[in-house]
């Protein structure tokens, strides 16, 4: 099976992170629920990227959250993403549950899915592998600063 993401146990409710978006989403533009980049980064927010960054050994280019509520259909289906502002994201799901799947590039079948809820974090590798997610939750996206080598990452670490 390809290397495409990994699974950390991670203590997420002691950072409060449900009861700061439930607080400040609205839907943007771009989709997104609640947006933060490295310019606007909240201060509600600093331990727990002060300790992603540390995790990963690389600063964080910015925060969203999606809102995967009962009903929503993500447009994006099986996808690989380009990547503009990040190398690879982190994932945590704060409230409810989603599975993030992994897809044959050419074929779109599934390969393997991993859920995502309460206290475990996904590191995915998503500008290389065809992904979708789905499920009702609340998706908090941490992309990885473009200097974050993903190829290395996970070549070398162990799961």
């Amino acid at each position: 099976m390809p290397d495409w993401c990994r699974i950390y146990q991670y203590n997420i409710d002691q950072f409060g992170l449900s009861d700061f978006i439930n607080n400040n989403k609205a839907p943007t533009a771009a989709g997104w629920h609640l947006y933060e980049d490295q310019n606007n980064f909240s201060t509600h927010t600093q331990e727990l990227r002060s300790d992603l960054t540390m995790l990963f050994d690389n600063n964080l280019s910015y925060m969203g959250v999606w809102d995967y509520f009962p009903g929503f259909v993500d447009c994006l289906g099986p996808h690989i993403d380009r990547g503009d502002a990040e190398n690879a994201v982190i994932c945590m799901v704060p409230s409810g549950e989603l599975t993030v799947t992994l897809h044959n590039t050419n074929t779109k079948a599934i390969l393997e899915s991993v859920v995502l809820s309460g206290n475990n974090i996904m590191i995915l590798n998503h500008t290389k592998f065809m992904h979708d997610i789905r499920g009702v939750g609340e998706l908090v996206v941490f992309g990885l600063a473009k200097d974050f080598d993903a190829e290395m990452f996970f070549v070398t670490k162990n799961k």
